[in-house]
């Protein structure tokens, strides 16, 4: 797993939050920052959704809400892994970019990206429903195009 910078994170959170949709030239922007198709992936998957775990934890009835703290990936076999989050550092470091841009600004930043989180996609779908946030469980977000052997520890040479 190719090791991002805490500023590298960060100037990539600007060029996916400028506008609300991530088009192909926002892709391109964050590609030509990185160099690596799995890391650009890494990137635009997980950084809307520490931006949406971020504005979910704040929203009116979200106190009795139990918000996710695992996400997951599939395995070589296809099956579905659950990981915790903390396992993915881009998620480490945009979940304490997306807690100071929501205290601190700009909220375009943390609207455009929140919005393409599958966490508050659910939120929404289920507020719109005529549901409750109290006491609502979110399950983790699904990451497709994120192998889970990337979070998975190497075996060490002397482990039989």
């Amino acid at each position: 797993m190719e090791a991002l910078s805490s500023d590298l994170i960060y100037r990539a959170v600007e060029i996916l939050g400028a506008q609300p949709d991530a088009d192909d030239a926002v892709e391109a922007q964050v590609r030509a920052l990185v160099g690596d198709e799995l890391t650009v992936r890494r990137l635009a998957d997980v950084v809307p959704e520490a931006f949406g775990l971020v504005l979910a934890s704040h929203l009116p009835g979200a106190e009795n809400m139990t918000l996710p703290t695992t996400f997951c990936a599939q395995d070589e076999d296809g099956e579905w892994l659950e990981l915790p989050m903390r396992r993915e550092p881009i998620f480490v470091v945009a979940l304490d970019i997306a807690q100071h841009t929501f205290h601190n600004g700009p909220r375009a930043l943390i609207q455009n990206l929140a919005e393409r989180s599958s966490l508050l996609t659910a939120i929404n779908k289920g507020l719109n429903a005529g549901s409750s946030l109290d006491g609502t469980t979110l399950g983790p977000p699904s990451f497709f195009g994120l192998p889970a052997a990337l979070y998975q520890p190497s075996a060490s040479p002397d482990t039989p």
